[in-house]
């Protein structure tokens, strides 16, 4: 039903000047795209944000190993505190970090969400007065 309503979309932008008549199933079927190209847009998000996790979990990884090799030669001179508050330091720094990307992102998150809210708020809007000049043109004798 998609595909096919997809096609008389395309087919209906094509048409020059032709009025089509547009019913409650065109509505219907305009939603479940709407709503499927929503859905592939969260899952793209969602991806993204774990390879970006897991990057970030490698990149500690790296870390904690490099700073396990320091604390390993310090170790043996018998300096090891410094190498731990070191240590201690920056992963406080990586996990602020990733607080602050994370605050970031879902500000981010919530600003597009905000936005698409209000252009549905819009539409809807624009729908209804659309709605009224019809009716109001029709319901006036001439």
């Amino acid at each position: 039903l998609v595909a096919g309503f997809k096609s008389k979309i395309a087919a209906s932008e094509k048409a020059s000047g032709v009025v089509e008549s547009h019913t409650e199933m065109d509505d219907l079927l305009a939603n479940v795209a709407e709503l499927a190209a929503e859905e592939e847009e969260r899952k793209a998000e969602k991806t993204a944000e774990k390879e970006a996790k897991e990057r970030d979990n490698e990149r500690a990884d790296g870390m904690r190993d490099e700073a396990m090799k320091g604390m390993k030669k310090r170790k043996t001179k018998g300096d090891i505190l410094p190498a731990l508050i070191e240590h201690v330091r920056e992963r406080d720094e990586f996990n602020r970090e990733i607080a602050i990307r994370t605050v970031a992102n879902e500000e981010n998150r919530l600003a597009l969400e905000r936005e698409r809210l209000e252009l549905e708020k819009k539409e809807r809007a624009a729908f209804i007065q659309l709605l009224g000049s019809l009716t109001t043109k029709l319901l006036v004798p001439q």
